[in-house]
């Protein structure tokens, strides 16, 4: 079985169970003002937009997440903004609590972590994911983690307070940027 074959049945089993932009964000649960507010303020830039407006062709995103997520709130109302900038340009969420085996495949550093936005082309062809977090994010977390270990319940918040800072910070510049870079990519994913 090729590659391709593995990302277009991985499409056609989990796209169909995916919800809208605004079905998902009526029916968060954990957070809701949080998501509101984030979403509400997603903006993209003009480079941005330009770079979406020159794709090579449709695109559809699924954004595998769950509404308890702090990464998904500042990160995925960026994604879903990019869906209002063209037609052929479809942003869907799939609540992984629901289809919890769409992360079997998706796992990061061996660990079930959310969120991750799937870029396929408008065949349903896989052509890259983003996520959990914004790269350079991830690495200065990883780094974190190796010299002061995971966060316990007493430090979480501490822990993870410059982590906010820097969403509040880049207000999306960057996860932006990196799933352009996926958007960009050609029908074969070259």
């Amino acid at each position: 079985m090729s590659q391709v074959e593995t990302n277009a049945r991985y499409f056609d089993r989990f796209w169909p169970a995916t919800s809208s932009w605004t079905e998902f964000l009526g029916g968060v649960k954990d957070k809701a003002d949080l998501w509101s507010s984030y979403a509400g303020r997603a903006r993209l830039h003009a480079d941005e937009l330009a770079r979406l407006a020159a794709l090579p062709g449709a695109r559809k995103i699924m954004i595998l997440t769950e509404d308890w997520c702090g990464d998904a709130i500042r990160s995925t109302p960026t994604i879903a903004a990019m869906a209002g900038t063209r037609e052929d340009l479809e942003v869907r969420v799939l609540d992984v609590e629901a289809e919890p085996s769409a992360l079997d495949s998706r796992l990061t550093r061996g660990a079930r972590a959310v969120p991750i936005a799937i870029v396929f082309d408008g065949e349903g062809n896989e052509l890259g994911q983003w996520g959990p977090r914004p790269a350079p994010l991830q690495a200065a977390l990883r780094a974190k983690i190796l010299a002061e270990g995971p966060p316990t319940p007493e430090t979480k918040g501490e822990f993870y307070a410059p982590i906010m800072a820097w969403y509040a910070k880049d207000r999306g510049r960057t996860v932006a940027q990196e799933m352009l870079m996926i958007l960009e990519r050609g029908p074969s994913g070259a």
